[in-house]
């Protein structure tokens, strides 16, 4: 999936360089002229823009005596601290991934805002549980948008899966209506128990890309290679391609063959 992105941007005029590091930035005359990679080659360049990730700001929780996890406050399923009288949620707290069951970051705006509310109907008395994150997220990048929620195939056999995947061209409309355009699903399930534990969509149209919100709910739902064989999406020729070519069933349909010749 990532090869599809990047023939369309290096075609767009980006130029990706990956397995290698920044070892410095160069100057001249208190400007940036460029950057020195581990390869030994020398970038030009006038700007330079740097991600270095973020942590979270938990000075408070800490100087109050709150219990610590790897990767910020540690809560329970109800946004709970380690002081009853405490709750917390957000990017400033331990996230569990869905699958996994093992603590991460997960800060994304998504769950910080389940989360908020989440505290709120603890403290009106409801007892809702928070599920855990899957990471699902998704960006635009010129006229392709991209999306992922759960496990990708290294990061699933790196958590002691053998997971089995399938790869569907699809396309945005029926073929037979005029501005179709293309889009590309992988879904990833667990060899094991057969459940779907990750997807990644790459298309040329942004409504295609939404369907990794159902990808996630599938996750969530526990869903099987089985159970989406039966999956049928709400089609219309302008708005999906035709039922016997939904790409969640027909990769289902593939994985299920992948899983019956072993």
């Amino acid at each position: 999936m990532s090869d599809v992105v990047r023939e369309y941007l290096e075609g767009k005029g980006l130029r990706i360089r990956t397995g290698v590091k920044v070892e410095k930035l160069t100057g001249r005359e208190g400007k940036v002229a460029g950057v020195e990679l581990s390869s030994g080659e020398t970038v030009a360049a006038d700007m330079v823009f740097m991600n270095v990730g973020v942590r979270p700001n938990t000075q408070l929780a800490t100087d109050i005596g709150l219990e610590m996890g790897r990767f910020g406050i540690k809560v329970n399923a109800y946004q709970e601290t380690s002081d009853p009288h405490i709750l917390a949620g957000g990017d400033c707290v331990e996230k569990i991934n869905f699958i996994t069951g093992k603590p991460t970051p997960g800060q994304l705006r998504g769950p910080a805002v389940v989360q908020g509310r989440l505290a709120a109907k603890r403290l009106a008395g409801h007892e809702i549980a928070f599920p855990g994150v899957l990471d699902a997220g998704g960006c635009k990048m010129f006229d392709m948008t991209i999306a992922a929620t759960g496990l990708t195939e290294e990061n699933a056999t790196r958590e002691g899966f053998t997971p089995v995947s399938a790869v569907v061209d699809s396309r945005s409309k029926h073929g037979m209506i005029p501005g179709m355009k293309p889009w590309k699903l992988k879904l990833v399930f667990d060899k094991n128990t057969r459940k779907l534990i990750g997807g990644q969509i790459v298309s040329q149209d942004i409504a295609p890309a939404r369907e990794i919100d159902a990808v996630t709910a599938f996750i969530l739902g526990g869903k099987t290679i089985s159970d989406l064989t039966t999956f049928t999406s709400a089609c219309n020729p302008d708005i999906s391609s035709e039922p016997s070519a939904e790409p969640i069933t027909i990769a289902a349909e593939q994985a299920l063959q992948k899983v019956k010749n072993g």
